[in-house]
């Protein structure tokens, strides 16, 4: 019952400082942290693996691509420079432990245009690439399905299956998340069917992005439709709950989401655990 967290959570900015953030994680009860590899040849790697072990955590890794790294790009010297960017990842993601890399890492986070095939083709061909690299290192990778309204490329579990197909790899899989799949999916129970034995990991955070059970989402519906098509964790609280920092302006967190949030996330935590853990419901 591996149930995580994502470190942003503590952040204001993507690139401060985290590892105070991972004795937290461990002090709160979580088993496992999701490190963000924005800038991965900025990071303390050394510290940052010997404070997961010291704390026995687990770990996973994730990323984002921009403007410049836009793998899905016309720009060849921009798709080389994504995938640069992915490999540096997966040498990081490797030596830290974690079993895969996931997150937004098929095309520019932010990107609002329409997609076209050239794109989708451009990104496929570069990720064939990357798992293949990622295979090496005996890592997965997972492309992250968001919302409308931060990106154009991969919106539903549907697209990003489809990707899959393109990319043709068997350690290609996908990232989805609660909070954006309650904005562009019609079922839940339909897209975990969907995407048996291909989803790899997943985010859970509330329809508003809080903790989950302080929302409209039914968590025990979902972790059941999830667990009947396979999927056994890892669980990863990712929310934004703080405004006025620049995180929380990038995904438009413009007022207070949780009140009390270690008194919130520890309740979060504690009912994750008890519907995980009751298999028989």
């Amino acid at each position: 019952m591996d149930i995580g967290i994502h470190v942003s959570l503590w952040t204001k900015e993507w690139t401060d400082p985290y590892l105070d953030y991972i004795d937290l994680a461990a002090e709160l009860g979580f088993t496992s942290v999701e490190i963000p590899l924005m800038d991965p040849a900025s990071l303390p790697i050394g510290e940052i693996k010997e404070r997961i072990e010291r704390t026995g955590l687990g770990v996973y890794c994730g990323t984002g691509l921009g403007p410049a790294t836009d793998i899905s790009s016309d720009d060849a010297g921009i798709r080389a420079a994504g995938l640069e960017h992915l490999k540096k990842c997966l040498t990081a993601a490797a030596h830290l432990g974690s079993p895969s890399l996931q997150g937004v890492i098929h095309s520019a986070w932010g990107k609002r245009s329409r997609t076209t095939g050239a794109e989708r083709k451009n990104s496929a061909l570069v990720l064939r690439e990357v798992a293949d690299y990622a295979s090496e290192q005996g890592l997965r990778i997972a492309l992250e399905c968001i919302n409308r309204y931060e990106s154009s490329f991969l919106n539903t579990a549907a697209q990003g299956m489809e990707m899959l197909e393109m990319i043709n790899r068997p350690n290609a899989g996908l990232h989805l998340d609660t909070y954006h799949m309650n904005i562009e999916e019609q079922s839940f129970e339909e897209v975990f069917r969907l995407t048996r034995g291909k989803l790899f990991h997943l985010h859970m955070s509330e329809n508003n992005r809080g903790y989950p059970g302080s929302g409209l989402l039914d968590w025990a519906s979902i972790i059941d439709q999830a667990r009947q098509n396979g999927y056994t964790g890892p669980w990863v609280i990712e929310s934004y709950v703080v405004p006025n920092c620049p995180e929380g302006d990038d995904v438009c967190i413009w007022r207070r989401i949780e009140g009390d949030t270690l008194a919130s996330l520890g309740g979060s935590l504690k009912l994750l655990r008890k519907l995980i853990k009751n298999e028989n419901r």
